[in-house]
């Protein structure tokens, strides 16, 4: 029997940076149940609130302000508003912290580009949290895709409701300096399930309801590699059925896209088999076994295990489909909106 003991890596000293709710519900405690990391700070500009959540983790320490972190954290999560990531992240990097920064990774390729130049200089981690990627289901349709065990794809119809499921505290996902609506600020999801699914998508056209502010609803048309069109409709506005339906040669597989997600596969005019991805994880605890399996991939890539499922460059292929589609936007008409019903209501009233 060997006397060799495995060395044991020292925990990570972690700053979560922005306190808002999604810090509060999901991303504290998958810092606290993770064995590998230590909290020590809490940052935000309501120190009432930083400090609220430190006595929680039984951090010692609280800022106002992300550059008090320096020489005091190996890791910072990023959870600030949009407008905040690249500040902030950028910051961290360049001083040497390696960085999880919430999705959207930036709002324009412009801010990820700078975020993955001082990654690269300072040779940290830089992590995306595009955390649908951790969902049992997301996984099992990128194998199902690879193995493509129903031939080529002819088409896509994912739609999906984006509204009012994600906490928050303050009304950023609102404004305009979220660098859009519906689409950057969960619609962006899809787009990189989409991308790790299938591949490079490129923008064929583009419509929202923005007028002006940021859209509620939109609607996406893309197409794949070899030009199988693929649409991503999506509501703050309307329930909606929450599935990719993938059209192949030899049938058709839909799959939920939010958990408990449902497979259903279907193989000419009478066969159609339905199931699930069992996993008694995420059934008994599914968004804090989402970001907990995240901080973990994380972790390990920090401890040089390999690059984060997540990197920079993948969080910037999203930010750049998001903003191509905003490039050629298009308002989006409906049958109660569009202007000729204003003159025919007009003349109806004369």
């Amino acid at each position: 029997m060997s006397d060799i003991v495995s060395p044991r890596w020292p925990m990570l000293r972690v700053a979560l940076v922005g306190c808002g709710a999604v810090a509060e519900y999901y991303h504290l405690p998958a810092l606290l149940a993770c064995p590998d990391v230590e909290v020590v700070a809490l940052v935000d500009p309501s120190v009432e609130r930083a400090r609220a959540l430190a006595q929680r983790a039984n951090a010692p320490y609280t800022f106002s302000n992300h550059g008090e972190l320096v020489g005091r954290v190996d890791l910072a999560v990023v959870a600030v508003p949009n407008a905040l990531h690249e500040a902030v992240a950028y910051d961290l990097l360049a001083a040497g912290v390696h960085v999880l920064v919430e999705k959207p990774m930036g709002r324009t390729t412009a801010e990820c580009d700078r975020m993955i130049a001082a990654a690269a200089a300072r040779r940290v981690v830089l992590a995306v949290g595009h955390d649908f990627r951790f969902f049992p289901i997301a996984r099992f349709a990128k194998d199902w895709f690879a193995a493509a065990p129903l031939g080529p794809i002819r088409r896509v119809d994912v739609r999906q409701s984006a509204g009012n499921r994600w906490p928050s505290v303050l009304p950023d996902v609102l404004s305009r300096n979220a660098g859009g609506g519906a689409l950057i600020t969960f619609g962006i999801h899809l787009v990189d399930l989409l991308c790790w699914w299938l591949g490079e998508l490129r923008v064929v056209a583009y419509r929202d309801d923005a007028m002006g502010g940021v859209e509620a609803e939109a609607e996406c048309e893309f197409a794949l590699a070899d030009g199988a069109p693929v649409l991503l409709e999506l509501s703050w506005l309307r329930e909606m059925r929450d599935t990719a339906i993938v059209e192949c040669a030899r049938g058709t597989v839909e799959i939920g896209i939010h958990e408990p997600a449902v497979i259903r596969v279907s193989v000419g005019d009478a066969s159609t088999l339905v199931g699930n991805v069992p996993d008694q994880t995420f059934e008994r605890a599914p968004l804090c076994t989402v970001f907990r399996r995240q901080l973990e991939d994380v972790v390990t890539a920090i401890r040089g295990a390999g690059a984060p499922l997540i990197g920079g460059l993948d969080g910037r292929r999203a930010v750049g489909i998001v903003e191509a589609c905003y490039a050629m936007r298009q308002p989006l008409t409906r049958p109660w909106n569009y202007p000729q019903a204003y003159s025919v209501t007009r003349r109806t009233a004369d």
